[in-house]
């Protein structure tokens, strides 16, 4: 007899991945071999058949061997960017595969059940992430093995964790998620057990990484001062910085200073050993870090700007990602929001999206609740297409809900075209023609003559649950369509004529 598949949950970060599931009713975490719950998202090439995930391969960064070693690929996700290993090269999905399969033997080896048993799954994306990186986020986990049940953005799944962990009534969240790499604001309205996503605003200006990169230049140059010894020219020296700073800001997270010790031995004809021994305090850190503070609070507020609701709505904060431990972070928080603010802290914020993707992975087999459990969210970007004119048609503004299906009617522009060239765009400004970012196209071609103006050509833009988009076009005479899963173009740069894509069309 078949035994019955296991379904987990994972939180697919930028810079740290966990995967859990629910167990008799309670989220569970699964800890590497290690018995840490985070796994960092690096990956390691040792032979085409080998690859070290995680600490392992972290620690190749400061060998020689660190140009086997792919960091944090979900950077690349959805774009054409290869990373050359030996005599292949990898695409930011194929490593993300190796990473997934990884976490599947983690959640393997905790339940004690065989990896082939685990083939359904929640996975969580960042809620800036476009319909281009979703999709490449699906096709990696289905090449994985897995049945992707449901792509949920990471807000969403933090508000699932609350909402389990919590009895929900009416609540308006600020789901404050400070990643790695990135930060994602997101306000959410709870009411009857659904979500509903009423604003986003993010940045790749703000990060943990990036707070470490700070506080790593303030030590070097102190450590200049004591020896001359210069970080820019030894890149292991400066990977082995980085750790200490990670560990500094941790530290001062907890205590209001801290003792920094960075043991070193210098090169040269006359080698000698030295160390870097200063002492900082969250004050100092605080200074050092100034401008990521002042960009976390444009976040903020530009979250409030375009949705057009003010920051006394906000009845609970929940707090996500590790470096949202941070005291600034929570103090601005309560300086911008109004004075009866819960922020939200019974959860440890490096779990938060996994324990909401574990609730939800729980569900999957009951489909009377996971339809109760609504999940509506909106788009990131104005989704359209290009005009004869090189201007942008939206098609799909920002702020709309989806799942969706919009169709909007175009027709020729000139008289007598034979082909129109239906070039799909995405943008946060569509008068701003610098922030056109192009998705593909489609080619309609074997237009008979006709006076411009006559054809009915209906464009119609899709975004499922996973928040993947089609787009598809019916040619006006013979009703034939054709449909396309939108990939990456390689078009970057302001949106200049030489440059354009899309000819032919016009909205009727």
């Amino acid at each position: 007899m078949e035994r019955k598949q296991v379904a987990i949950g994972i939180d697919l970060g930028t810079t740290t991945s966990l995967a859990g599931c629910l167990l008799k009713g309670v989220p569970i975490i699964f800890p590497n071999e290690r018995g840490n719950l985070l796994t960092p998202c690096i990956v390691a090439f040792r032979s085409r058949q080998t690859a070290w995930v995680g600490e392992l391969a972290r620690n190749l960064l400061t060998s020689r061997k660190r140009n086997q070693v792919v960091v944090y690929p979900m950077r690349y996700i959805g774009t054409e960017k290869v990373y050359a290993i030996g005599d292949r090269e990898y695409s930011p999905s194929e490593v993300l595969l190796i990473i997934l399969r990884k976490l599947r033997d983690i959640a393997a080896k905790y339940l004690k059940i065989r990896g082939n048993r685990i083939r359904k799954v929640i996975l969580t994306a960042p809620a800036h992430f476009n319909d281009t990186q979703r999709l490449a986020i699906v096709r990696a986990g289905k090449h994985a093995g897995f049945d992707v049940v449901r792509l949920v953005s990471e807000p969403v799944a933090a508000a699932a964790a609350h909402g389990f962990l919590n009895t929900f009534g009416e609540e308006r969240l600020l789901v404050f998620d400070l990643g790695g790499l990135t930060l994602d604001i997101t306000l959410i309205e709870v009411a009857d057990g659904s979500f509903y996503i009423r604003g986003t605003s993010s940045t790749d200006l703000v990060g943990g990484i990036r707070f470490d990169e700070m506080l790593a230049r303030f030590l070097a140059g102190k450590f200049e001062e004591i020896c001359g010894a210069n970080f820019s020219e030894d890149t292991v020296l400066y990977q082995n910085l980085l750790h200490v700073a990670e560990k500094t800001k941790i530290d001062l997270s907890f205590v209001e200073d801290t003792e920094v010790l960075f043991p070193y031995l210098l090169s040269g004809s006359n080698p000698k050993k030295t160390y870097l021994n200063v002492r900082i305090n969250r004050t100092q850190f605080e200074k050092i870090t100034a401008p990521l503070f002042e960009q976390i609070r444009k976040t903020v507020m530009d979250a409030f700007k375009r949705s057009s609701i003010v920051p006394g709505w906000v009845s609970t904060v929940i707090m996500s990602g590790g470096c949202s431990r941070i005291p600034r972070i929570k103090d601005m928080l309560l300086e911008i929001l109004s004075p009866g603010v819960q922020v939200e802290n019974h959860i440890p914020p490096e779990q938060t999206v996994a324990i909401g993707a574990s609730v939800l992975s729980g569900i999957i087999d009951d489909p009377e609740r996971l339809s109760q459990l609504e999940l509506q969210n909106i788009t990131s970007y104005h989704l359209g297409l290009e005009d004869n004119d090189g201007n942008m048609v939206v098609v799909i503004p920002r702020g709309n809900t989806y799942p969706c299906e919009v169709t909007r009617t175009f027709t020729t522009a000139e008289d007598n075209e034979d082909e129109a060239v239906i070039h799909i765009l995405q943008s946060k400004d569509p008068e701003n023609s610098r922030s056109y970012q192009s998705l593909g196209q489609i080619t309609l071609d074997k237009l008979p003559p006709a006076r411009a103006g006559e054809p009915n050509i209906k464009i119609t833009f899709a975004i499922d649950e996973y928040g993947v988009m089609k787009v598809s076009v019916k040619h006006p005479f013979t009703k034939e369509s054709t449909e396309t899963i939108i990939k990456t173009g390689q078009w970057k740069g302001a949106f200049t004529k030489p440059e354009r894509r899309g000819t032919g069309l016009r909205v009727l």
